[in-house]
């Protein structure tokens, strides 16, 4: 009887693990932007510009979906519909923001503005784009993946439907 509840248990553990794991890349990209957030902020902060506002906003709109990726472990089903909606509305406040940024780097006194920090040269400017570009880029795979999960079309949830129904056997 003891080695029964012990071969449940490991299932029910591989279950939610799998589950979890579900949302790996999706944490991974929140750490990151938090901590691109908070060097930026820093910088800004340190050069002693209001504009820091921006990035350490975008600092407190991360933590609700940080939350909301906690709450997620343990959760009991693949139907996750509305489990990521502070993530995804993050994703579009941060996706919004490097869009404007990309702008404003190209825009007369708004490179100066956003980043006191660095040289306004066309080399600083390009940089800076292409890390912007690929915020653009990620924010969009966050989007879009969140949009296969809740579609429940997303490799793990393959993975666990064929686990569940091999162990029901």
């Amino acid at each position: 009887m003891e080695k029964q509840s012990f071969v449940r248990l490991e299932k029910e553990t591989a279950v939610k693990n799998f589950r979890y794991n579900r949302f790996l890349l999706l944490r991974y990209l929140l750490a990151g932007f938090f901590f691109m957030n908070l060097y930026w902020g820093l910088s800004l902060a340190l050069s002693q510009s209001w504009v820091a506002l921006l990035p350490f906003g975008l600092m407190v709109l991360n933590l609700p979906a940080i939350a909301e990726h906690l709450r997620l472990y343990g959760y009991p089903s693949n139907e996750i519909k509305g489990q990521l909606d502070q993530h995804r509305r993050y994703q579009w406040v941060q996706l919004g923001a490097n869009l404007v940024l990309v702008v404003m780097c190209w825009a007369g006194s708004g490179f100066q503005m956003f980043f006191p920090f660095l040289n306004a040269d066309p080399s600083s400017r390009g940089f800076v784009s292409c890390i912007l570009l690929s915020g653009i880029l990620l924010s969009l795979l966050s989007l879009r993946k969140i949009a296969t999960i809740y579609a429940n079309l997303d490799r793990h949830a393959r993975y666990i439907d064929k686990f569940e129904q091999k162990n029901k056997e």
